[in-house]
């Protein structure tokens, strides 16, 4: 069973609580229980020592009148009677309570040991439900409550999750009160003990919802009668040896009793109970005795539930007892039962010790799978063993997957795919993950879409907390970071001591963790359904390939500290500053991940990584934008989110690809280089960035790595025509042939199957980061070793704020004055009036000039904030590309004023629209109106354009090597209907 489910089914749980309780007792009884505080206080402190929630609110009345006028007007849940009220008559108050709320518990507390007797033949079991001893002890109060609730959720909550039942038969009010008294806090506190194991605080929580449930009896025929009901569920039987049996005291009914279920369950672990020493011998023959008025029968109670019950350790003995091994948790019983000599491991299974020990941990699944099975059913005791080993495997993959545990130093687990240190929030970024993982736990089979597994790589999270105590104990104040220099910044934050306990779990993580990792941020906002942003803050790979232990530590604890030190850097900050919020304000967690890929020679790197959207801005018929869009590269997926040449696809139809409609057109746009982590490039102690050692290659070193061949073609130039496969001569074009349009794996269905999962969850159009290994297709494995499958891994999702930018507005764009620019391809909507205009000059611009030319538009978008300016920006190829070849290699701080970007290129500079990167996300999420003009177009003669000549001839504010910055009296109308895609920047009229 998956967490998710179990979860689901744990919920289910004790429905029905005592919350209210109504005491009707005289001011001075009130008094005596209330010695120590009043009773509400009493019971919430019983409840918070054991770490119980919801604690009841208990009213009081002086009298029988005074309650039963209050239960004509309220609901409680329980009335608790003391007995010492004056002329009263106990069993026709409670018939007069069942009048009024027929079943409402009523339950008798009495103060005095010699009243027990008179007090039981006074009560009917028709008015008064349970007699309780008090004794100066308040845990009576949590006892009444608990064995009343239960009693009332046994038959549904066993019916929902196949709960244990224990049976305690005892007849005497003194002794079960007392008894009980020592049952009830020893058996919640040994199975919190139990409980820590839970893979994370809520389920902590729930699984003391599934503790073994005490149903008492005070006779034979009702201890038969509930042992025949619930003897599928009996986890042990507690019996006095005496007990009325047939109206008439039976001093040995007990052991009639005990001899009973011991033949019909031999190896139920029963113990029995009695003041007279003569019944002991006959009694161990059954069970365990215990003495009643033994000095030590909290101790003897413990021993019980750790020894018998399960609720200790595992103790792996020989038949000899002596002890061979021993396990606290489920993941050291598997270790232990992989290595324990044959004799010990066939003494515990032929004594169900091992189910006996798991239903303790409420893993009843499993304990009732194992529990039918015996030693002979198997060949060989190794084949017992075997089988063991493979079900507890199953167990805790099948618990961990889409859980987010909490992370252990002391008890690391390799299958969590999901582990949190800390309890602070996980961030944006995490949130998407752990929200994704829970989806494909829920909706696929056996993690599976399109017939693909579709996982997470394994992602540890360091918490907001974490960055509060980095804060804190390194003396570090945001107030006093704001306008300092990233450099500065920087260094203040390698110079910073990350806390000893993160640290100790970031060491430990390291143990099991061998190849390369992505150390990504994950802020409060990062990934916001509001305000979603992407690739503000650092992410940092590393290749953690260092012999020296320590030194990969280092690497890691740089990585994680320059990632805390981003949120404060000047990019975020202007980013920041759009949103309304200000850099004190925002929290860092950080994700780490094992990086997907494989090695090759000195690189690492995935077969194929991209970003899929479930909402496509530009289709071409018949494409629709609800088909989607995946954008995908050869190598890691810088390529594709920093704007470099990939294939752009509609996950829906994979073998339509418009950007390959001639040889011509596949050469121009197709793939040149990739990038591949560079494992010889550890920067341990060095100043160089860490991030550099991620690397730009090009497709030769593809071709000598053995993944080009999987992926691209050969260009034949006597036919001019592109031939799929490897096959000839010729240049090779990366144009994913193989995988899109001859499925050798099904990407595409299964990219197509996970953004509709997505998107349907979040409520919202998407966007998915991902990457993909190949594992061994096209390759020769050995005979006699596994062949690894292909798997798309998620990294990264997010929502895309699709509808908010092609929003219709409530009439189309009206006629102004002059058009300035127009485009058929528009995102945004509305009208507003700019002043401000920024544009390339076309005759200055030269692609090798870019750089220059981000320069320059940093200083005046610096000049125009100053001024409170906001502008329109207009310049050519792809705005916010890392390749400076494709576009001007802007961040968001150095445009971070502009309310409107258009990007128009001349003629000849064929460079894709920005879709699918960082910055196209940032100025979508932000809502700024975009517009694509198509390469060359000219005023008067296309229906999209820019009018340069116009522009040009305007009056300029300022003016650069290759910038104009125009200031226009009236402004420019912007008109922008996304619902169209049409957008118009005009002179008023």
């Amino acid at each position: 069973m998956t967490s998710a489910l179990r979860i689901q089914k744990f919920n289910q749980l004790m429905q029905r609580r005592i919350r209210s309780v109504l005491l009707v007792s005289t001011p001075y009884d009130a008094f005596v229980i209330q010695e120590e505080g009043n009773l509400t206080e009493q019971i919430f402190l019983e409840y918070k020592a054991l770490s119980l929630s919801s604690a009841p609110h208990v009213t009081h009345c002086a009298t029988e009148q005074q309650a039963l006028e209050l239960l004509s007007r309220e609901r409680f849940d329980l009335v608790l009677r003391v007995a010492r009220l004056a002329d009263t008559d106990l069993a026709e108050f409670g018939r007069r309570v069942k009048q009024v709320q027929p079943d409402l518990p009523v339950v008798v507390l009495g103060f005095d040991h010699a009243e027990m007797t008179r007090l039981r033949e006074l009560v009917s079991r028709d008015a008064v439900d349970k007699i309780y001893l008090w004794s100066g002890d308040a845990k009576i109060l949590l006892v009444i409550i608990k064995e009343l609730e239960d009693r009332l959720n046994a038959d549904r909550d066993i019916a929902v999750a196949d709960l244990r039942i224990i049976l305690v038969v005892e007849d005497s009010i003194r002794y079960y009160s007392a008894f009980l008294s020592v049952l009830y806090p020893e058996l919640m506190k040994q199975s919190q003990s139990l409980f820590a194991e839970g893979s994370n605080r809520l389920d902590r929580l729930l699984r003391m919802r599934t503790r073994p449930k005490v149903l008492h009896a005070t006779h034979f025929e009702e201890a038969a009668a509930l042992y025949e009901k619930y003897r599928d569920n009996l986890l042990a039987l507690v019996t006095d040896v005496g007990f009325p049996r047939g109206g008439q005291l039976d001093v040995e009914a007990g052991l009639a009793l005990a001899r009973r279920v011991r033949a019909d369950i031999p190896d139920l672990p029963i113990v029995l109970q009695s003041a007279e020493e003569r019944f002991a011998e006959p009694a161990r023959a059954l069970g365990l005795f215990v003495h009643k008025n033994s000095p030590s029968l909290l101790s003897e109670v413990r021993q019980f539930l750790t020894d018998y019950l399960g609720f200790g350790a595992f103790v792996f003995r020989l038949p000899s007892g002596e002890e061979v091994a021993r396990a606290a948790d489920v993941r050291e019983l598997e270790r232990c039962i992989a290595c324990v000599p044959e004799e010990s491991l066939r003494y515990h299974t032929s004594r169900n010790h091992v189910s006996n020990w798991l239903l303790a941990r409420s893993e009843f699944d499993l304990a009732a799978k194992l529990r039918p099975q015996k030693v002979s059913d198997f060949s060989s005791i190794e084949e017992v063993r075997r089988y063991l080993l493979e079900e507890l495997s199953h167990l805790r993959r099948s618990e961990n997957a889409g859980t987010i545990t909490d992370f252990s130093a002391r008890a690391f687990d390799r299958e969590s795919l999901f582990q949190r240190v800390g309890e602070g929030s996980l961030g944006g970024k995490a949130r998407g993950l752990a929200f994704l993982n829970h989806l494909l736990t829920l909706n696929t089979d056996e993690g599976r879409l399109a017939g693909m597994r579709v996982c997470l790589p394994q992602t540890f999270v360091l918490t907001t907390d974490v960055f509060d105590g980095f804060l804190q104990e390194n003396g570090i104040r945001p107030a006093h970071l704001d306008g300092r220099p990233d450099e500065e910044i920087l260094a203040r934050f390698q110079e910073a001591r990350i806390p000893d306990g993160v640290r100790r779990g970031l060491e430990v993580m390291l143990e099991h963790l061998s190849g390369p990792l992505a150390v990504r941020s994950s802020s409060l906002l990062e990934d916001d359904m509001l305000h979603p942003l992407a690739g503000i803050y650092e992410t940092v790979m590393i290749p953690n390939n260092d012999p020296d232990p320590a030194a990969r530590l280092l690497d890691l604890e740089r990585a994680v500290r320059r990632v805390f030190a981003s949120t404060f850097m000047r990019n975020s900050r202007a980013y920041l500053s759009q949103v309304g919020s200000r850099p004190e304000e925002e929290k860092m967690a950080v994700v780490v991940q094992c990086l997907v890929g494989q090695r090759f020679g000195g690189r690492f790197y995935p077969h194929l990584s991209g970003v899929a959207q479930s909402y496509n801005y530009y289709p071409l018929p018949p494409l629709r934008s609800e088909d989607g869009v995946v954008q995908l590269a050869l190598g890691l997926g810088r390529t594709v989110v920093e704007g470099g040449d990939c294939l752009r696809f509609c996950p829906r139809h994979p073998a339509m690809l418009p950007q390959f409609s001639s040889p011509q057109q596949t050469l121009d746009h197709a793939q040149k280089s990739f990038f591949a982590l560079d494992l010889g490039r550890s920067r341990v102690g060095a100043e160089v960035e860490l991030k550099d050692a991620v690397m730009r290659y090009e497709l030769e070193a593809a071709l000598e790595d053995g993944t080009l061949p999987l992926l691209a073609s050969r260009y034949d130039a006597e036919n001019d025509v592109i031939r799929d496969g490897p096959f000839g001569d010729g240049p090779w074009v990366l144009t994913f042939a193989n995988i899109l349009k001859h499925n050798s794996v099904t990407l595409a269905p299964a990219l197509a199957a996970l953004l509709e999962l997505a998107e349907r969850g979040m409520g919202t159009p998407v966007e998915l980061e991902f990457a993909c290994d190949l594992g061994d297709l096209g390759r020769r494995v050995p005979p006699d070793a596994p062949r690894r499958e292909p798997v798309l891994y998620a990294l990264q999702l997010r929502p895309f704020l699709a509808r908010e930018m092609v929003k219709e507005l409530s009439d189309r764009p009206s006629a102004t004055g002059r058009v300035v620019c127009q485009s058929r391809r528009a995102l945004g909507y509305g009208r507003s009036r700019i002043g401000d205009v920024v544009y390339v000059k076309p005759a200055a611009f030269q692609p090798a000039h870019n750089p220059r030319i981000c320069r320059e538009v940093s200083q005046l978008n610096e000049r125009l904030l100053a001024e409170k300016r906001p502008y329109v920006l207009i310049g050519p190829g792809r705005w916010g590309s890392s390749d400076p070849w494709l576009g001007i290699p802007v961040q968001w701080a150095d445009i971070s004023g502009a309310r409107i970007i258009v990007e128009a290129s001349p003629e000849g500079y064929n460079v894709d629209p920005s879709q699918g990167t960082h910055f196209f996300h940032n100025l979508t999420s932000m809502r700024l109106g975009y517009l694509t003009i198509p390469p060359g177009a000219r005023a008067g003669r296309d229906e999209e354009f820019v009018d340069w000549e116009w522009l040009q001839a305007a009056p300029a504010c300022a003016e650069t090597e290759h910038l104009r910055w125009v200031r226009l009296a009236d402004g420019l109308i912007a008109e922008l209907d996304g619902r169209h895609g049409s957008g118009r920047l005009s002179v008023p009229a």
